[in-house]
Parts: C-alpha cells; structure tokens; sequence
C-alpha cells in the first residue's frame, strides 16, 4: 500500500507544478521566479538535512563518494536549466500543454539511455516507443495550426529542450555514490540556485509591488513540495518497490497536468492535445519496463 501512495504523490507533486508556475507568472518574471524557488529550495532541503542528519561515513564511503563537479553537473540539468525553461516557455504555453510536452521525459530517457548506460541495447519496443512519441509531438504542434490555435514553437521547443535536461539528468544519476538521498536533493539544489543566481541579478526585474498572495503560495509550494521533496519521495519509490513500477509515475505526470489547467487555471485544450497525450502514454507503455528493463531481470 505505501508503494502505490508514493507513487500518487509523485505523480501528483511533478504534474501539478506546472500550474503553480503559471499562477506565479502572473507577478514575477521568470527569472526572479526561478531563482526563488531554486534559492528557498536550497534552504528548505538545508534545514531538512540539519533535522535528519545523514549517518556518519566511513573512510571508504568518503573515498567512493561522486565527484562534486558531477553533483554540479545533475543540479544544473535536473533543477537550474528545466525550471527556467520551463517559466519562460509557459508565459505562452499554457500549463496543460506543458505537462504534455514534458511527458516525452522518459522518450528522452531511453534514447540518452542506449548511448550512455551499457546495460540497455536498441530493441523493436524502444524504436517503437520513439517513434511514437515523436508522432505526438508532431500531432501536437501541427493540428493546433490547423484548428488555428497554433502552439508557439520557441516556448514549446524551450520546454522539449527542458525535458531533454531531465532526461540527461536521470541517466547521470545512475552514475551517482555514496550520497544520501537528502543530502543529495540538497546538493543538487544548491547547485542549481547557484548556477541561477548571475542569471537573475542580470535579468531579473524590480518588482513595483508585492506579489499577491497566490504568487507567494506558488513559490513556496514549488520550493518545498515541487523540488526537492518530491525528488526525495521518488528515490525512496525507487528503493522500495523497484525502478519499474517507480517508472509508472511517468503516466500520471501529464494527466495531473491538464487535468490541473483545466480545472484550476481555466484553460481550454483541444481534441487534438488529447489525442497526442494518449499516443504519447501508449508509447510509454511500449516501452515498458524501458531503461531498467535488463537491470531488474539480472537482480532476480
């Protein structure tokens, strides 16, 4: 039971981002706005690792601890460069949308995967699964120009462009060690916050007023639940129940999306959306189990 209430919550903390982010677009500017929840994000995950104290290392756990620079490296793809794509895409891409394009993540994944990761191999149901995804996407962007409701293709490249950051940064953690999974959410999200900060001192604006309270409510929910918290409860899915049905969470990711941005944010989606949504789930069922298909069968 504790598995299948992980995997909701993961499922709902990733897709409900996206209308938080609109929400708080309404009085910030992506940059600042990124770099709030990036700098809260640090600081909350700090606190969280002053109240859970990771247990003391050994010499030999020191030693086979990553490189910082790698720790760098995740931090800047999983957190600095999605979440500012990601703002700055969705001042015209409606947060629907955007839980629909950042579906395609795990496409990304298993792409990157058969470059990177020596345990997976191009197969009938990988080529399959891509092909598929691309299918949507192309659906996606070309029916909206037909039903003059065109997606506009800088803010939707810039969030493909974020999934692809997600998907490079799965792939390197698998190459992480000696980190806990506290320490680590931290770590990345420092990194992230720190690769933010000239980006906003150069391009952030005044604000000339305060922002209301539903933008103060957005960023605090995407600092401490939609960051690092929801990082933290996926790497604990993934020890608990295995990274195949972890996976799964990738299905409930954009349906929370658009069901979100039409309920709360008003928005109006196309027949067309829908259709490209379920090719892209289908492709992800092909795909299954996917990058960690062959790790799974040889730890039984």
């Amino acid at each position: 039971m504790l598995k299948f209430s992980l995997l909701i919550l993961v499922g709902l903390l990733w897709g409900s981002q996206y209308i938080f982010v609109k929400l708080a677009l309404v009085d910030l500017d992506p940059w600042t706005l990124t770099f709030c929840r990036l700098g809260l994000g640090t600081l909350f995950l700090a606190i969280i690792c002053l109240i859970f104290r990771a247990a003391p290392e050994s010499e030999d756990q020191r030693m086979s601890r990553s490189p910082w620079w790698l720790i760098a490296i995740i931090g800047v793809l999983e957190a600095g460069v999605p979440a500012l794509l990601i703002a700055w895409g969705q001042q015209w891409v409606d947060s629907s949308l955007a839980a629909i394009l950042l579906g395609t993540t795990p496409l990304f994944t298993i792409v990157l995967s058969c470059f990177i990761l020596a345990h997976e191999r191009i197969r009938p149901g990988l080529l399959i699964s891509i092909a598929g995804g691309f299918i949507g996407l192309l659906l996606l962007f070309g029916l909206r120009i037909q039903l003059d409701a065109p997606l506009d293709p800088v803010a939707g490249a810039a969030i493909l462009i974020a999934a692809i950051c997600f998907a490079t940064s799965l792939v390197l953690v698998a190459r992480v060690k000696g980190h806990a999974t506290h320490v680590f959410a931290r770590d990345l999200m420092f990194w992230s916050a720190l690769f933010m900060l000239p980006i906003w001192l150069i391009q952030g604006q005044e604000l000339n007023s305060t922002p209301g309270w539903p933008a103060l409510i957005s960023i605090l929910y995407l600092a401490t639940l939609g960051s690092g918290t929801v990082f933290i409860i996926y790497v604990r899915l993934v020890r608990i129940a295995g990274p195949t049905f972890a996976s799964l969470s990738n299905y409930l990711v954009p349906v929370v999306g658009v069901v979100l941005g039409i309920w709360l944010g008003q928005e109006e989606i196309k027949g067309s959306d829908f259709i490209a949504l379920l090719i892209i789930l289908a492709s992800l069922a092909a795909a299954r189990p996917g990058i960690f298909q062959r790790r799974t069968d040889s730890s039984t």
